[in-house]
């Protein structure tokens, strides 16, 4: 990956804090970065010299990079722009670990994710509405790199906000992104610079608190908060049994659609198939788009959640018919009696999982 960086020294920070900034659109990504660092937007960001092809290495070198510019001296704030493919999630975990190992342990880390976004984008690739270009049709990647991206930033910048007259959009996309990510700053690029001056503060472990501060994560520990957001959704499908990963198959298909449940614009969680018993999966909805991967935890792990944990987000949810729908899928009395040995036999349409194994 060839990413960007501009440094531009704010005496608030006692060491070196990256600020990391991602969105779909590179070009948008550099003019927020601009703001940020200090400097004009026709300038052009300089380029690190990073050769990772994959997240995790360009992690690993970029946290190996900014502890030697820290070692030579230099202090302040980077801001470093992601390609729009890149994991941000898995980015700024890896390099919060690294940077956090390094002995002697050095004052770098992470000050702010930035997710740089629009109503429109939202709108089309979240809640469904109409005007995609041709090119993003069958795109099935980027409705849920946008949603994490969303989800685990400190601060969203939502450029080309509507007018007036589209401002039910932009009221519900708002709504929208508060229950995504509850913690974040929303914020319009006129108003970036300011922010940047409030948050002056490098912060231990700002990566897993942004992991932990997400809206799915935050309702699973917490519950609806205490403030309902108005125009937006919420509900939580708990049940320990496992599902039938046929009859889940068939749901997701046929039943959990916008006509049946309501717009659900993104839902994560833990799930348990009968035909995969060893593991938890990860459960990844946005827009319409499901990701159903297999997790780290073992399912008889002490740590590991029981049964089923998802949240559902979205505007006007039908929570019944959300909660009829999915516990369909879920195993009778007779097929629990039944055995792990009858599970193996039924049908499993979901993708093979390909599990990592790490040493």
């Amino acid at each position: 990956m060839n990413e960007s960086s501009d440094s531009h020294p704010i005496s608030r920070i006692a060491g070196l804090a990256v600020t990391l900034v991602s969105s779909s659109d590179r070009l948008r990504a550099e003019q927020i970065a601009a703001i940020l660092s200090g400097c004009a937007a026709s300038e052009s960001p300089a380029e690190l010299d990073l050769g990772g092809d994959d997240d995790a290495t360009f992690a690993v070198e970029l946290a190996e990079q900014l502890a030697s510019e820290y070692d030579d001296g230099l202090t302040g704030n980077t801001v470093v722009v992601l390609e729009p493919g890149a994991d941000i999630v898995e980015i700024a975990l890896v390099l919060e670990h690294m940077l956090d190992g390094r002995r002697p342990r050095v004052p770098v880390g992470i000050r702010d994710v930035v997710a740089v976004s629009s109503v429109r984008e939202v709108g089309q690739q979240l809640l469904g509405w109409a005007g995609q270009p041709a090119d993003q049709v069958d795109d099935f990647t980027s409705p849920g790199r946008l949603a994490s991206r969303l989800e685990f930033a400190s601060m969203i910048v939502l450029t080309h906000v509507p007018n007036a007259a589209a401002a039910e959009d932009t009221r519900l996309v708002l709504a929208l992104l508060e229950r995504l990510a509850p913690s974040a700053l929303v914020l319009t690029p006129f108003d970036v610079a300011h922010a940047m001056q409030l948050s002056g503060l490098l912060v231990r472990g700002r990566a897993r608190r942004l992991g932990a501060s997400m809206g799915w994560q935050r309702e699973l520990v917490e519950g609806a908060p205490a403030h309902p957001v108005s125009g937006c959704s919420t509900f939580v499908f708990r049940d320990p049994r496992p599902f039938h990963p046929g009859r889940l198959h068939a749901a997701v298909t046929l039943r959990l659609t916008p006509e049946n449940v309501g717009c659900i614009a993104r839902s994560r969680g833990f799930v348990r198939l009968a035909t995969r018993g060893g593991r938890v999966g990860s459960w990844a909805t946005a827009g319409n788009v499901l990701d159903l991967e297999p997790t780290e935890m073992l399912s008889w792990s002490s740590g590991s959640p029981i049964g089923q944990e998802i949240v559902f987000f979205g505007p006007d949810l039908d929570e019944i018919a959300l909660e009829a729908a999915l516990s369909e899928c879920l195993l009778t009395a007779e097929e629990l009696a039944a055995g792990p040995e009858e599970w193996a036999s039924y049908p499993d349409p979901f993708p093979e999982w390909m599990v990592e194994h790490h040493h």
